[in-house]
């Protein structure tokens, strides 16, 4: 289902006119979606510089009727006129809405631009928030607004647009990311509305990370004396990570991937799929530029989520380093279903899972997944002492014997 009630912040920044037309074009796409549009204006602030500002003026202008007298000028313009710009803003995009049939409420608020509009948010309830991603201060070393990265930490109601670039999704996919957290299904699920909502190509991206413990080995051979090197055993963990955990996250991630599509299914859309290697951020990042994506779409979160969390890291930092509009989807109150594929597991004998219990277990999923994957590839039919043990013989785990992390 598409946006309902749709709430859109303006302030005249080139941004801002992207995020208004684009929060149009979404109300648009559904009959009875509405728009409320919003403009936030810090009069108190500035009566606060004018204050601070008074010592510093010429002597003649700190009398204290003439200042009294500069001050109430001051306020009339200040106040007056930003109440003069609000409603020009609103009253230029409630023509906009009028033009599409679009119902639309302009509000207006003074104070701190991200509280107020936090505020506004949580007494709107929108089911989508649009912002341009950076306002009038925008320069190349700041990609996203202060404003619009408080909201994007804070705002808990509903999914939030940030708009850089004019909303077309003609011949340009909408890529979203998936790592088989409940987070990124809610936002695959959104993804294939809206692709189909507009008719754009959908594609769906799975990152894992082969080369993070190979970076970080040497790091700690180099750290470690001489004995305890020889008790960790750099060599066997290597080939531990190389044979098995490696290539078991790289299975897990397809798996995942493959069920997100089947997902894109049941809801109607044809979806491309695609796996890479290497660190989440960047990869999804370029992924998204070299396809041309007019639109990025991310769970708010990934698998793993700490109570502490306002926001996952890879989600954070790619609304800041987008090129393109990123949509940052909400977590479902109640998770997506999500189908189950055909199981393609191979029976074990009671000897061999006797050796997979010996292996630590944050790893051993993944080991089952590389032990299957080496039956498979010999034609076995079923896992059995030996095959274990010819994967823990490449792998480093010597027999069954527990390898450490």
């Amino acid at each position: 289902m598409m946006y309902q009630r749709i709430f859109v912040a303006v302030d005249g920044s080139p941004c801002s006119e992207l995020a208004g037309e684009a929060a149009l074009v979404f109300a648009s796409v559904t009959h009875e979606s509405r728009c409320t549009g919003c403009h936030v204006y810090a009069a108190r602030m500035h009566r606060q510089r004018f204050e601070d500002m008074e010592p510093g003026l010429p002597e003649r202008y700190r009398e204290e009727e003439r200042l009294g007298s500069l001050r109430a000028t001051h306020d009339d313009l200040i106040s007056g006129g930003m109440a003069l710009i609000s409603d020009a803003y609103l009253t230029s995009l409630a023509g906009k809405a009028a033009a599409r049939g679009v119902p639309f409420e302009p509000v207006t608020a003074e104070g701190r631009g991200y509280v107020e509009i936090l505020r506004l948010i949580r007494e709107h309830r929108p089911d989508l928030t649009v912002l341009g991603a950076t306002g009038h201060g925008q320069t190349p070393e700041i990609p996203l607004g202060s404003l619009a990265e408080r909201v994007l930490l804070h705002a808990r109601e509903g999914d939030l647009l940030l708009v850089r670039q004019p909303w077309n999704l003609k011949n340009r996919p909408v890529v979203v990311g998936v790592d088989g957290s409940d987070a990124s299904y809610a936002a695959l699920a959104r993804a294939a509305t809206i692709a189909a909502a507009f008719d754009a190509p959908l594609e769906a991206v799975a990152v894992y990370d082969p080369f993070f413990h190979a970076g970080v080995f040497p790091v700690i051979a180099d750290a470690l004396p001489e004995e305890a090197q020889r008790r960790f055993d750099f060599p066997a963990q290597e080939r531990l990570h190389d044979e098995i955990i490696d290539r078991g996250l790289e299975h897990l991630y397809r798996r995942n991937l493959e069920r997100g599509a089947a997902l894109a299914r049941t809801l109607g859309a044809r979806v491309h799929t695609a796996v890479v290697a290497g660190r989440v951020c960047p990869q999804v990042h370029h992924y998204a530029a070299v396809r041309g994506a007019g639109l990025l779409v991310l769970g708010r979160y990934g698998l793993h989520r700490e109570d502490e969390s306002l926001i996952g890291s890879n989600t954070l930092n790619l609304a800041r380093m987008s090129t393109t509009n990123v949509l940052v989807v909400a977590p479902q109150k109640t998770p997506i279903t999500v189908p189950d594929l055909p199981s393609d597991a191979i029976p074990w004998t009671p000897e061999a899972e006797s050796l997979l219990s010996r292996v630590p277990p944050f790893v051993r999923r993944m080991a089952r997944i590389a032990v299957e994957e080496h039956a498979r590839t010999r034609g076995l039919s079923r896992v059995t002492e030996s095959t274990v043990q010819d994967v823990a013989r490449r792998s480093g785990m010597e027999g069954g014997r527990d390898a450490g992390p």
